[in-house]
């Protein structure tokens, strides 16, 4: 992993400087060609030239703090790489896995409360069918605000994940008050 990011600064660091060095061989040319038809340009065009002479001259200055900066990006990304699987294995303490609810079978009673008017629970619905992970999602009541929802998934899922997907599909943040997949009922409420 340490060759590539290599190679590609070796490779930035030779393009640098063969245009950095072109530059300088079109400012020498031109400079050459300007001296030796000084007596037979008219002075628009010795003005012109210089002109363009200053612009040659910037590009490679430009070039060369171009060429430097890179130098230092590809250090910073190389000691930031090095850096972080460190500070990772340092920081990260063992926290259990949070249980997943299992696919199949009859599904998950999912209760919501505080939920936004008929159509916001159609939109609950929606988000939850949309998911990859769901297989069907049924509307079982929805009265003052509380929905009890019938929910069936393809794949293992935590309550975190379905709140966290409700929650993104809908805009609408939306908790986990009681998560219990061995009895397959999750409880939710929107804030």
């Amino acid at each position: 992993m340490n060759e590539q990011p290599q190679s590609q600064q070796e490779a930035t660091d030779r393009a640098a400087r063969i245009i950095a060095q072109a530059l300088m061989e079109a400012e020498v040319v031109l400079a050459a060609e300007r001296e030796a038809r000084a007596q037979a340009v008219p002075p628009q065009l010795v003005e012109t030239l210089d002109r363009f002479g200053d612009v040659l001259s910037k590009l490679v200055e430009l070039t060369e703090r171009m060429h430097d900066r890179i130098g230092e990006l590809g250090a910073a990304v190389q000691a930031l790489g090095e850096a972080r699987p460190v500070a990772a294995a340092s920081e990260a303490p063992a926290v259990p896995a949070e249980p997943s609810y299992a696919p199949g079978g009859e599904g998950i009673d999912v209760a919501i409360a505080s939920v936004p008017g008929f159509q916001g629970l159609m939109e609950v619905q929606r988000t939850l069918v949309r998911m990859p992970q769901v297989q069907s999602a049924s509307v079982r009541r929805y009265q003052d605000d509380l929905a009890a929802i019938q929910l069936v998934l393809s794949q293992p899922m935590t309550a975190a994940a379905i709140a966290e997907g409700v929650s993104a599909g809908t805009g609408r943040q939306l908790v986990v008050d009681e998560a219990a997949p061995e009895q397959l009922r999750l409880r939710l409420r929107f804030l």
